[in-house]
């Protein structure tokens, strides 16, 4: 019997999906999620019963779609994931398996670490109408897998001069997402972020051009620019009178005693309270920056400042970190509380992970806070600050005055 199970739809030339190939050993899978594709609109549907047939489809074109049974058994879905994230593939891939949860999960994780885009991961047996409402968020999703890219420029469109130019005519503006205690909900300060509004009339976020910025050696100069700023708002009291502003600082910046001395001196020339501002290190530098960065944190705090390790949990942001380093709060960011909201496994190193803040730090903070649901979760965890859209979307200064007036009035 041919591996293939090519199936024929209707053309609709409205729908995002033109095209969807359907991956499963059992027929009586593949058969029905193939069919409700195709009904609903999917102008091409191919389905694989077997590793061959799935190599060769995904080799013969660019799917739109990709249903992938994780348990295939000559050729595992980790290994399709790989061919779909060797070629580029831009489909929406929508995973399915027998395993435990936590299986799963990991390998969602492999294929967005490979940069294909995971657009659900779900314990089989596989519904159709779980493939029907794939198809409705794609098509109806903000940020559509098949849209273009937005107008956020590549690494290395940036010349030096563009940048210094962002810091000199202060293109590069900071906003402000507010932050609040747990107990009673009041508003703690907010953590600042950058965005350049560009001459070329977009807004762009750090992810867009701080790597310039870095390989240009211009970081320390970005850095210096936002804390300027910070201090500027720390400075002029308004409605924000008594608040935090947390700043990101990388920790190839936060290099010495004598930078961290830089600081204080700052603060103090601006007549800033340092325990208003919290600095935040990212998660970067790996472990030859924790040497520098305990000199250069422990002068802080003795100056005053509280110091958070940033993105708890990944990238550089390590236990090793948190051991060497005096840091005053521990933050956790929005991937784990994420991950948190569906599976036991992650949920349970998140309460480990706040336990462990609030023993060896003074305050655990919990960011990509979205709804009432996230909210209780960590409440009930024992997390004592929290940031997110649940509070509100980074805000312009003036926003966060008017912000910051309501809440303290």
């Amino acid at each position: 019997m041919n591996a293939f199970v090519p199936i024929e739809s209707p053309l609709n030339p409205a729908f995002a999906v033109r095209s969807a190939l359907v991956v499963d050993g059992n027929e009586l899978q593949l058969v029905p999620i193939s069919k409700a594709l195709s009904h609903d609109g999917v102008p091409t549907v191919r389905g694989a019963r077997d590793g061959v047939a799935a190599i060769e489809a995904m080799r013969s074109q660019d799917w739109d779609l990709v249903v992938l049974d994780l348990d295939m058994v000559q050729t595992t879905g980790l290994q399709l994931i790989d061919i779909l994230a060797d070629r580029g593939s831009n489909a929406a891939l929508v995973l399915a398996s027998g395993q435990p949860s936590r299986l799963l999960q990991s390998a969602a994780a492999y294929a967005e670490s490979r940069g294909v885009r995971v657009v659900a991961a779900v314990r089989k047996p596989l519904q159709v109408q779980r493939i029907k409402s794939v198809l409705q968020d794609l098509e109806f999703s903000e940020c559509q897998v098949f849209s273009k890219p937005s107008n956020e420029k590549k690494l290395m469109d940036f010349s030096s001069e563009e940048l210094r130019d962002a810091l000199l005519l202060q293109q590069i503006q900071p906003y402000y997402q507010p932050q609040h205690h747990m107990l009673g909900g009041v508003l703690r300060g907010a953590e600042m972020l950058a965005r350049w509004h560009h001459p070329d009339g977009s807004v762009l976020t750090p992810a867009a051009f701080l790597p310039a910025f870095e390989e240009e050696g211009l970081l320390e100069a970005f850095t210096d620019y936002m804390l300027a700023r910070a201090f500027e708002c720390l400075a002029d009291h308004g409605g924000a009178a008594g608040l935090q502003i947390a700043v990101n600082v990388p920790a190839t910046v936060a290099d010495s005693v004598h930078w961290a001395q830089s600081v204080a001196d700052r603060a103090e020339a601006a007549g800033v309270d340092p325990g208003r501002l919290v600095i935040e290190i990212t998660e970067d530098g790996g472990e030859r920056c924790n040497r520098t960065l305990v000199g250069a944190i422990t002068q802080l705090r003795l100056r005053g400042f509280s110091c958070a390790i940033d993105d708890f949990g990944s990238g550089d942001s390590s236990l090793d970190r948190l051991l060497r380093v005096p840091f005053s709060e521990l933050k956790i960011n929005r991937d784990m509380i994420q991950q948190a909201r569906n599976h036991p496994h992650a949920r349970s190193i998140l309460a480990s992970t706040i336990a462990m803040g609030k023993q060896l730090v003074a305050t655990v903070v919990a960011e990509g806070i979205e709804d009432d649901e996230d909210l209780e979760m960590v409440r009930s965890l024992g997390c004592q600050v929290t940031q997110g859209y649940l509070h509100a979307k980074p805000l312009c200064r003036a926003a966060y005055a008017r912000y910051c007036t309501r809440f303290n009035n």
